[in-house]
């Protein structure tokens, strides 16, 4: 098996079940890194509509309702009345209180998280995060809940930044049923101060991806924190965009793991930057710029609202149980077919964030998913450029969380 190269390896354990596939990242490290070569699917993702308190909705082709529901029906009605979504990871739902397998319907609730008390002299807010590796030998997930500085009195504003440690509460569900208090230790030198870090505060809805065991978070001023969940090590890296008035900013996970995207407006034109994190020179991270293009094209083409939408893709809903009405068709979706749409200067009078919204990306090939302000949903190709069509998501506006 050392002597076959990675594609021929990833076919063979690909034969494997499940439960051995994941008993055989076990036994060799390579093995590791050569499950995710294996091929992986992409049948809907659930969004969140801001208008309607944060709830979700599950946007799929039809027969992929028949195995995971649109509704969250099967969540205690009682404690977490219209329950909203705070992360995902890997097919998992963080929900307030609760995490959630929307596949088997199953839910595992957390414990009261610890009372916590800041200095005088500094304002925080928590945002929890969920990291999960389902190839993992057995499967298990942690919650983190990572501290955000709003507020940092002046006797503090000059000190570096990143701090040399940092601290935060994480729950294991391989531990037990309390949360931890740990301290991350700072890897790599400073490059701020503490003021320098609070003076852009971009938005209040920040992104996270799980990647290879380690745990990305979409800070202040674009940032990214890296916490490497196994060692109890944390390090800053700065981000490759520069600041805009009227950017969005996204972190995602992609076909190479990483990405960092902005959406803005340029000369009245949308346009969309995308790179991937690179870490491949000893340990060093590199932000590699992937696409750089516009997407005036895709609005100009599709104008206008009609229920007739060519695509097959809808908002899924599933009450009680399975619905007898999906369709059979069980076969992957070909993201690759669509068509090329020539780059146009032409303005429109659009609007980023409500005319155009940024769904993220697929979490194996590199497409990224926008959400047009008649409610059509179409992918975008980052290699070839194909646009396709994919239907209406008729609730405005949108937000990606999660895929299935």
């Amino acid at each position: 098996m050392e002597l076959l190269p990675d594609d021929l390896l990833a076919d063979v354990l690909g034969r494997l079940p499940p439960c051995d596939l994941a008993a055989s990242r076990c036994v060799r490290k390579r093995w590791c890194g050569v499950a995710d070569l294996l091929p992986l699917r992409l049948d809907g993702f659930f969004c969140l509509s801001v208008e309607l308190d944060r709830l979700a909705h599950f946007f799929a082709r039809p027969s992929t309702g028949r195995r995971v529901g649109g509704g969250l029906d099967f969540v205690d009605a009682d404690e977490f009345d219209r329950p909203s979504i705070l992360d995902h990871c890997n097919g998992l739902l963080l929900l307030p209180g609760l995490v959630v397998n929307p596949a088997t319907r199953r839910c595992a609730p957390l414990p009261p998280f610890p009372d916590s008390r800041c200095g005088d002299d500094v304002e925080v807010y928590a945002r929890r995060f969920l990291a999960f590796d389902p190839m993992a030998s057995p499967p298990h997930y942690q919650v983190v809940s990572v501290p955000f500085v709003l507020r940092i009195e002046e006797c503090m504003s000059g000190e570096e930044w990143p701090l040399l440690s940092y601290t935060a509460h994480v729950f294991s569900s391989r531990k037990g049923s309390s949360w931890e208090e740990r301290t991350f230790v700072r890897e790599g030198e400073a490059f701020g101060t503490c003021a320098g870090m609070l003076s852009d505060w971009t938005t209040n809805d920040r992104h996270a991806v799980y990647w290879r065991g380690v745990l990305y978070v979409h800070c202040q001023d674009y940032s990214v924190m890296r916490i490497t969940l196994s060692n109890d090590k944390y390090q800053m890296i700065k981000s490759p965009a520069e600041k805009k008035q009227g950017v969005i900013a996204y972190l995602g996970k992609s076909e190479k793991g990483v990405y960092s995207a902005l959406l803005w407006e340029d000369d009245g034109l949308p346009r969309f930057r995308v790179w991937f994190l690179s870490d491949s020179c000893g340990g060093h991270m590199d932000w590699i710029l992937k696409s750089d293009i516009s997407i005036q094209a895709v609005v100009q083409n599709f104008p206008y609202y009609s229920e007739r939408s060519s695509g097959p893709w809808i908002v899924n809903y599933r009450e009680d149980g399975v619905n007898q009405a999906w369709e059979e068709d069980e076969s992957e979706w070909d993201f690759h077919s669509g068509v090329i749409l020539h780059e146009t200067k032409d303005k429109a009078a659009i609007s980023v964030g409500s005319d155009l919204v940024f769904l993220g990306f697929h979490p194996y090939k590199e497409i990224a998913f926008f959400q047009l302000s008649h409610s059509t949903v179409v992918s975008y190709h980052l290699n070839t450029l194909n646009v396709q069509e994919l239907g209406l998501l008729n609730v405005r506006p949108i937000i990606s969380k999660s895929a299935a």
